[in-house]
C-alpha cells in the first residue's frame, strides 16, 4: 500500500511540474504573439519633437519590436539595431517608420 502511495504521488509530481512548465512556455508564447514585429525590411526610423524630425536611423533587413496591451494598442518603446549607432530604444509616440524601397 505504501508503494502505491508513493508512485501515486510521485505521478503527481511530474504531471504539476509538466502542467507548470507548460504554462510558463503559453506565457511567453502570448507575449511574443503581442509583440509589433517588423521583419526584413530596410527602414528609416526617426524621432519627432514638435512636427519636425530631431534624428533619423536606419535599419537595414532588420527588425523593430514594440510590446502591445490588451487592446492591441502599441505601448512604451520601439526597440532596434541601427547602422549607424547600434542599439536604439524611441518613445512610441515620437516616432516616425518609413520603409526604404
Amino acid at each position: 500500500m505504501k508503494t502505491a502511495l508513493s508512485k501515486i504521488s510521485l505521478y503527481l509530481t511530474f504531471i504539476s511540474i509538466f502542467l507548470l512548465s507548460a504554462c510558463t512556455e503559453e506565457s511567453m508564447n502570448k507575449w511574443s504573439r503581442q509583440a509589433d514585429n517588423l521583419l526584413g525590411k530596410d527602414l528609416r526610423v526617426s524621432y519627432v519633437d514638435g512636427g519636425k524630425v530631431v534624428k533619423s536611423w536606419t535599419v537595414k533587413d532588420g527588425k523593430i519590436t514594440t510590446g502591445r496591451d490588451d487592446q492591441g494598442r502599441a505601448i512604451g518603446y520601439y526597440y532596434f539595431w541601427s547602422v549607424e549607432t547600434g542599439y536604439v530604444q524611441l518613445p512610441i509616440e515620437r516616432t516616425l517608420i518609413e520603409e526604404i524601397k
